[in-house]
C-alpha cells in the first residue's frame, strides 16, 4: 500500500456505530473511511463510485441484503476486499462470505483496535477472522480456502434466497419483501417455494422457528 492510506467504505444500518467508528477510524493516519451508507443500496452505489481497497458490509442490512451486494462487487469490482461485521453468530452467514472469498468476518463484540488491525492485515492480503469464527474452520490446502467444519441444512440456499429467508421469517408479506429487496412479487413467490422446497417446510410459522433457531433473526 506504500504510504497512501488504506481506503474504507462502511456500510452499517446504525448511523450512530457509523459515527463513533468514523472518528477512530479517521484517527489512525493508515485507514481513511472515505464514506459510509445505512443501506444496501446505497452502500453499493457508493462502493462501485469510491472504488475503496476495502468495503465493511453489516450482515443485516435493510433493502438490498449484504450479499446480495457482495456478490455485486466480487462480479463486478475484485479490487475491492470485502470485510463482513456481524452480531450475529450463524454458521450459514460464516459459510455465504466464504463462498465470496470474503477476506474478514468479525463478530461486533471485538474490541476497536482488533477492527483496525483486521483492516490493515486485509489491506496486506491476510484473511481475518473473530476467533470464535475460526474455531468453527478448517483450511482446505486442496482448494485453497477456509470452510465450515461441520455442513448446515441451509447450505443449499443460495445468498438471494437466503436474504428472502430472512425477510420472510420476520413477518413481511411477500409484497413487502418484494418492495424491500427490489423485485417482484412473483420472483420473491418463486424464492420461498424454492426454499421451502429445499429445507422441506412447508409452513410459514415453521419457517420462522427455523430461521430463528439458526441465528439468521431475531425472536
Amino acid at each position: 500500500m506504500g504510504t497512501n492510506p488504506i481506503r474504507v467504505v462502511m456500510v452499517d444500518d446504525y448511523q450512530i456505530l457509523l459515527d463513533a467508528l468514523s472518528l477512530q477510524l479517521n484517527a489512525d493516519s493508515g485507514i481513511e473511511l472515505v464514506a459510509t451508507a445505512t443501506n444496501g443500496d446505497d452502500g453499493l452505489r457508493i462502493i462501485l463510485d469510491m472504488k475503496p481497497d476495502i468495503a465493511i458490509l453489516d450482515v443485516d442490512l435493510p433493502g438490498r441484503g449484504s450479499f446480495d451486494v457482495a456478490n455485486e462487487l466480487v462480479t463486478r469490482q475484485k479490487q475491492t476486499k470485502l470485510l463482513f461485521l456481524t452480531g450475529y453468530l450463524s454458521d450459514v452467514f460464516i459459510e455465504h462470505a466464504l463462498r465470496l472469498r470474503a477476506h474478514g468476518f468479525l463478530l461486533k463484540g471485538e474490541p476497536c483496535h482488533f477492527l483496525f488491525d483486521a483492516v490493515k492485515r486485509i489491506a496486506n492480503g491476510e484473511v481475518v477472522f473473530s476467533k470464535v469464527i475460526e474455531e468453527r474452520l478448517r483450511y482446505n490446502a486442496e482448494k485453497n480456502r477456509y470452510e465450515l467444519r461441520s455442513e448446515n441444512l441451509l447450505s443449499a440456499l443460495t445468498g438471494r434466497q437466503l436474504e428472502v429467508l430472512r425477510h420472510l421469517a420476520t413477518g413481511q408479506s411477500v409484497k413487502e419483501v418484494a418492495r424491500e429487496m427490489h423485485l417482484s412479487e412473483k420472483s420473491i413467490d418463486s424464492h420461498k417455494y424454492r426454499i421451502m422446497h429445499k429445507l422441506g417446510i412447508h409452513d410459514r410459522v415453521k419457517l420462522a422457528r427455523f430461521a430463528i433457531r439458526e441465528g439468521l433473526t431475531q425472536p
